[in-house]
């Protein structure tokens, strides 16, 4: 599955796998780590597809969701969770968009290709890294890897003078460790689970979704340095069946989860695995409660509430 770490994403197609890795650009802001296929795989890569219509994207989806009908459910079930690989044919076909969205954003934009996706396949054991940090607050020589997240509006107007003006959550801070250590283990999954998902909840498992250029939230504001990316993302992404994610009206829903202008979505593979996760439920939460036994009392509120955060996110692609 998910094999080699490296420096980031490189080059065009899926033969360049091996060096995607931790990314330092953004990484702090949000906890990311990235991972990539080792190499092409067993099985071969296929031509990247293109999309004119949201009734194309349908159509694809479709297909992938034969796939996935005709595998065992366990199976689809443990990848879809982060610990076994893809069904076949389900991972050339993500492998090929991811790369031909990267490829036509650098040549769009005049970028570097090798820094155009920062975070790609992940995991659940490197979720799980990323979700243990934050949740034990480690400070930097102890493992963590600095700010995360956002601080929510109701934990800042609990605690106003250990907290201030400060937009994100920082584990050096002794004025934050108070606060994080006052906080029941239901609040503290909550602040996580503003701008990071629990291992075995995290799109990035599949394959289809990637973060491209850098994932500092406040980089990406209409008049942030990255806005030129995201304008062109926006108005091209969808030609090769990609979606954002998470939009300005999932920082709305409850449980909230704020936008995030960076992560886009290959719409056919992960529309189809919200499909398979609504017809099993049962199989898909026992795969987490197995992920989830180390340790369930950092897991409560997640495991009573995965299903929302699987669920409340953009399903669309736009076409103009």
């Amino acid at each position: 599955m998910q094999k080699t770490s490296g420096a980031a994403h490189g080059g065009g197609p899926a033969s360049r796998r091996g060096f995607l890795g931790l990314v330092t650009a953004g990484a702090a802001a949000v906890g990311v780590a990235t991972l990539g296929r080792s190499a092409l795989g067993s099985e071969p890569a296929v031509p990247p597809r293109t999309f004119l219509s949201q009734a194309d994207v349908d159509r694809r989806k479709r297909a992938v969701a034969r796939i996935l009908d005709t595998a065992d459910p366990a199976a689809v079930a443990a990848w879809i969770t982060g610990t076994q690989s893809a069904p076949e044919g389900v991972e050339p076909e993500t492998d090929s968009q991811v790369d031909a969205l990267a490829d036509a954003a650098a040549a769009g934009l005049g970028a570097d290709r090798d820094g155009v996706v920062v975070s790609w396949v992940r995991s659940a054991a490197t979720q799980r890294t990323i979700w243990d940090r934050k949740y034990e607050f480690l400070r930097t020589d102890s493992g963590g890897a600095g700010v995360f997240g956002v601080i929510t509006d109701a934990v800042r107007a609990a605690h106003p003078a250990q907290l201030g003006t400060d937009a994100q959550w920082d584990p050096d801070k002794d004025s934050h460790r108070s606060v994080w250590e006052s906080l029941t283990s239901e609040n503290r999954q909550i602040e996580i689970l503003r701008t990071s998902t629990a291992p075995g909840v995290s799109r990035h498992h599949l394959g289809s979704d990637a973060d491209f250029f850098d994932t500092t939230p406040q980089d990406w504001t209409d008049d942030g340095p990255e806005a030129a990316n995201y304008r062109w993302l926006r108005a091209n992404a969808a030609r090769h069946g990609f979606l954002q994610t998470y939009t300005a009206a999932s920082a709305t829903t409850a449980p909230a989860i704020s936008e995030e202008r960076w992560h886009w979505s290959y719409a056919p593979v992960s529309g189809a695995v919200l499909d398979f996760v609504r017809a099993h439920q049962d199989v898909v939460a026992a795969a987490l409660d197995k992920l989830w036994s180390y340790d369930p009392v950092r897991f409560t509120y997640v495991r009573a509430n995965w299903r929302d955060y699987m669920f409340h996110v953009n399903e669309t692609a736009y076409f103009g």
